[in-house]
């Protein structure tokens, strides 16, 4: 909020024990490229890692180059369903792309979290 204006949100979910899900970052037009989408991705993955997360996933738009150089400037990279499958099992990666609700034109990203984050 800026001035009583909502100008930016984060929707986060956990998929199951350890495992976050960053679900939407969004800033309104007039208040982007000044730091307010990485402000957000650092205080969810300081609250996923306060919560005993060990692994955060994050959906992005194929044609959104801002966001996923966002998040992989945070140490998140491509994965797909067959990586994650073998990661948690085939059922288990099922629910998790089910609940993440990723969609054709998405990219998987993920990111091991370690007790070195710093906001």
């Amino acid at each position: 909020m800026l001035a009583g204006e909502p100008v930016a949100l984060v929707m986060l979910k956990k998929l199951k024990e350890g495992v976050g899900y960053v679900y939407y970052i969004a800033v309104s037009r007039d208040h982007r490229r000044k730091g307010i989408a990485r402000l957000l991705l650092d205080n969810a993955l300081q609250y996923f890692e306060d919560s005993g997360v060990k692994e955060v996933f994050a959906g992005v738009e194929e044609d959104n180059a801002p966001s996923e150089k966002l998040f992989e400037s945070e140490g998140f990279k491509r994965t797909n369903l067959g990586e994650v499958s073998r990661r948690h099992g085939t059922l288990h990666a099922l629910n998790m792309y089910r609940m993440m609700v990723v969609v054709p034109g998405e990219i998987l990203l993920h990111r091991e979290l370690s007790s070195t984050i710093t906001p």
